[in-house]
């Protein structure tokens, strides 16, 4: 089944898409010569930022799939401050009917409390590809499976009603590989807001999802945004599939965004990011999303106020988190709070 987005789809991506680009644009992106077929069947979007012993290997990677179908790789180069530009135009050059290079200025990069981000470069992919679907690979993870495009194509065309395919992945410390967790037996996973996230459903690496499904406006509207912001807008109304089969690798290093902030950082940003998604998206308020709320918000609550105590320089930000979220909590958490508070304050 062939989903195509129609005229009013597409003047409301267009206008979701203008907007973004008037607010945060402060100057034109430079886009590099390129031979790229005008109507790909896939778009898959590559942020790279300081990435120099690993872009290669991530774009082999990509460039490697074996298919029937013409596809795009869209790589955004943020303005890196060692030799990642350099590679991707020597990419480009190689692979000039594959490739569309965007160089990016540091003037544009959207800031969350302070910090640059990947934002400007992640949305600006998005809004470009020209692809009926998208995925994702960071420039220092890699794909292993050269048949993982070919595979999740011919499921999602398959199954119309299905609007994100994931798969498994393994994850490399810089000396070993490591499995995931998830422990699926079967071969395909029905994902929902019913049993989405328990366990984590994988990382955006592996994503396959149809661009029409994706909600442009209240996407950019997010303050807060990672990667289960996306699922619970593409879940909305459709569902996923998690396809078991070992695709990509996941790298963990000093240089990684993500991999390596604390879990403070891991919990609060998650806990913070799916409670405004999921506001915006009331029907995914499922038992199932309450309880990981739950879950992450006590785990940041705990972890902030265990930091407090340790003596650790904590932001008023988290310090209010966690009074308003222990003064919120049922009684369970209250009496596990106190007693917690008892042995940090006076049992040294």
């Amino acid at each position: 089944m062939v989903v195509r987005l129609n005229s009013t789809e597409k003047l409301m991506m267009v206008t979701s898409s203008e907007a973004f680009l008037s607010k945060y644009q402060k100057k034109k992106v430079e886009v590099y010569k390129n031979q790229v077929a005008k109507k790909p069947l896939v778009s898959i979007c590559v942020q790279t930022y300081n990435h120099e012993p690993y872009i290669g290997e991530c774009l082999d990677s990509l460039i490697n799939q074996v298919v029937d179908f013409d596809y795009e790789i869209l790589l955004g180069e943020d303005a890196s401050n060692d030799n990642t530009r350099k590679i991707c135009i020597e990419y480009a050059d190689k692979y000039p009917e594959k490739i569309r290079l965007f160089f990016h200025h540091r003037e544009n990069n959207i800031k969350v409390n302070g910090a640059p981000t990947g934002k400007f470069n992640y949305f600006y992919n998005l809004i470009s590809s020209n692809g009926k679907y998208i995925a994702f690979c960071e420039g220092d993870d890699y794909w292993i499976d050269s048949n993982k495009l070919q595979k999740q194509v011919d499921f999602m065309e398959l199954k119309g009603d299905c609007n994100i395919t994931w798969t498994d992945y393994k994850i490399f410390n810089g000396n070993s590989f490591g499995d995931t967790d998830f422990n699926f037996e079967q071969k395909k996973i029905k994902l929902d807001y019913h049993n989405i996230f328990r366990p984590y459903c994988t990382y955006t690496l592996t994503a396959l999802f149809r661009k029409s499904a994706l909600d442009f406006d209240t996407l950019f509207s997010l303050k807060r945004f990672k990667d289960n912001s996306l699922y619970i807008l593409l879940l909305k109304d459709s569902y996923g599939v998690f396809l078991n089969f070992i695709s990509a690798v996941y790298r963990v290093h000093e240089g990684g965004v993500y991999s390596l902030k604390s879990n403070l950082f891991k919990n609060y940003s998650s806990y913070k990011n799916l409670k405004e998604v999921t506001d915006l998206v009331p029907e995914s308020k499922t038992q199932n999303i309450k309880k990981v709320l739950r879950s992450l918000g006590n785990a940041a609550a705990f972890e902030i106020l265990k930091l407090k105590y340790a003596g650790e320089d904590l932001s008023k930000e988290h310090l209010d988190f966690m009074a308003d979220y222990f003064k919120n909590a049922d009684m369970k958490n209250k009496f596990k709070y106190y007693r917690r508070l008892i042995k940090l304050r006076f049992l040294k």
